[in-house]
């Protein structure tokens, strides 16, 4: 039924996108409504071990579709919203959701403000991951920019401070300064991670406050920019039971973890675009740190005392790639990326880190019709997560092929 519904989904936004490429609503004055969307339809396929879904017996569980609309009601005034659906193994499953709604105000060049639920900014690809049409590789470098954690790094209900300053001769200087809050799902893929491969019941995220801000030093070198990033988000908590025993003295036995934390992130961005070649750079980690509070209770009776336990944890992991546009419908792209679960435990088990080089085609037969091919060689499986599919892991190498088509009107 599941992916009955992935399809259905994935093939009435192809049709539709297939039938113009573009759709306006015109409300006379000069006023217009645009409309855009897109859909996508992967295949994964993986030799050892399961990844973003059931890959080693081919998987066509990477669906994305989306439809967004504009509007400019007064001048510097813009108001966007998009809803989206995506399907990645086990996250996502083609439910819709508000991907942003928000209302901008430009005053000038140099400040500007967006409200609403808005995207966060974070690195070359964080605002538009979504986006298939905007780069050469199907999967980006997933230690960076993961395909299941999008309610955790992509939007907040809140507001960003905007705007360019320019610097002279050295270039100029582009902001964005956020503030709001995160609203995580109970069945995404942040909270697929915490449970995974235990027997625990997931009881619910609080609302936690995310600020930070991204700028860019658009440098004097045509093509050249820099970038840096940090994000800072307090009171992460989230709730889960354990069963112990389904029989205790005043009812069953069951163990009550609550986890209160906050969260640092910090992402270096490098790119250069000379001629038809594009050179991008980036390093991404986070520290994870709080406290794990465990009450033991037999129906409403405790029956071990509180456990409070610090919690840590800090990974990391960095990326250099290369594409070059041979011509209009062709163009060739590669990477490698490095990703480590703990920055002090660089090796060890194969779960300590996860290296992946990949080599990405992507041909143009239409401006509304992309299609991609893409082969990954992958050491180590820190990125794997799902226990239950992938029970023995070992450090030899492994092989991914990606296939993906877009269109988009």
């Amino acid at each position: 039924m599941k992916q009955i519904k992935t399809f259905t989904m994935a093939g009435a936004a192809l049709a539709a996108s297939t039938a113009a490429h573009a759709w306006e609503l015109d409300l006379g004055n000069n006023q217009k409504i645009d409309f855009h969307g897109f859909a996508s339809q992967g295949f994964i396929a993986s030799t050892d071990y399961n990844y973003l879904g059931k890959s080693t017996d081919g998987s066509f569980q990477f669906t994305e579709a989306g439809i967004n609309a504009s509007y400019s009601p007064f001048n510097r005034t813009r108001i966007t919203v998009q809803g989206f659906a995506f399907d990645t193994g086990k996250i996502g499953n083609m439910e819709p959701f508000l991907d942003y709604a928000s209302i901008e105000y430009t005053f000038n060049d140099y400040v500007g403000i967006r409200a609403g639920r808005v995207r966060k900014p974070g690195g070359i690809y964080n605002h538009i991951q979504d986006l298939d049409l905007a780069r050469t590789a199907i999967l980006l470098p997933q230690g960076v920019y993961d395909a299941r954690w999008r309610d955790f790094s992509t939007s907040i209900d809140g507001g960003v401070l905007f705007g360019t300053i320019p610097l002279g001769k050295a270039g100029s200087l582009s902001y964005e300064l956020f503030a709001g809050l995160v609203t995580l799902s109970d069945d995404g893929g942040v909270a697929r991670w915490i449970v995974d491969g235990s027997n625990n019941k997931f009881d619910g995220f609080g609302q936690p406050v995310s600020v930070g801000g991204q700028l860019w030093w658009n440098t004097p070198i045509e093509g050249l920019r820099a970038g840096a990033y940090t994000g800072y988000m307090d009171d992460f908590t989230f709730k889960l039971i354990t069963p112990v025993s389904p029989v205790g003295p005043f009812g069953p036995i069951n163990a009550y973890a609550a986890a209160d934390a906050h969260v640092l992130l910090q992402q270096y961005s490098l790119e250069y675009t000379w001629k038809k070649w594009t050179f991008q750079a980036e390093y991404f980690t986070y520290e994870y740190s709080g406290n794990n509070t465990v009450n033991v209770l037999s129906g409403s009776t405790p029956i071990q005392p509180t456990s409070i336990s610090p919690s840590k944890t800090q990974p990391d992991a960095w990326y250099a790639g290369a594409a070059y546009r041979f011509n209009d419908w062709f163009e060739v792209g590669s990477y490698y990326t490095e990703h480590y679960a703990d920055v002090h435990q660089r090796s060890g088990s194969p779960n300590a880190s996860q290296k992946d080089l990949a080599l990405s085609f992507r041909f143009d037969p239409k401006p509304w019709w992309i299609f991609k091919l893409e082969g990954h060689y992958i050491r180590g499986t820190s990125l794997l997560e799902d226990t239950a599919n992938n029970p023995q892991r070992d450090g030899r190498g492994w092989f991914l092929f990606a296939a993906k088509t877009t269109f988009s009107f």
